[in-house]
């Protein structure tokens, strides 16, 4: 592939990262908010079930869409190959976005200590960002790779 190419290619890959993790974050959101108003789970456990369900949304958009996993033209191949490779992508996009949940709650509990809740927006904001890029770097040289 060559250097423009590659570009374009890491550019649809990156664009395609922030859709499904919009898209995730979005149910994570709304399960969330859900379980808090309709049951009587406390946010904490709340968030942990968003996060299960949301993983779900994460992982077959990563896997078909973001990090595809064959580019073989016959389809049945190809089906059978992605089957063959949901397994051990699973776990490892398990094993990336726990570790992401849980650097994000620490570091996001860290921050409000260290500066104060008044600053939350800030520091979610930061946290945030500084842990998209860690799991778009696990999910594409580890979780995904081919």
């Amino acid at each position: 592939m060559n250097n423009t190419a590659e570009t374009q290619s890491n550019a649809m890959q990156a664009l395609w990262f922030l859709a499904v993790g919009a898209s995730a974050a979005l149910v994570h959101f709304l399960v969330l908010v859900s379980i808090v108003n309709f049951t009587a789970i406390t946010p904490a456990w709340a968030n942990v079930g968003a996060f299960l369900i949301a993983f779900l949304v994460s992982f077959f958009g990563h896997f078909y869409l973001t990090f595809k996993q064959s580019d073989h033209s016959n389809k049945s191949i190809q089906h059978n190959n992605n089957k063959k490779r949901h397994l051990p992508a699973l776990g490892k996009w398990f094993s990336s976005s726990a570790a992401g949940f849980i650097a994000n709650q620490g570091l996001f509990v860290l921050g409000l200590r260290s500066f104060g809740e008044q600053y939350y927006i800030v520091i979610w904001l930061l946290v945030t960002g500084v842990i998209t890029v860690m799991t778009f770097a696990l999910g594409k040289f580890w979780a995904f790779k081919s």
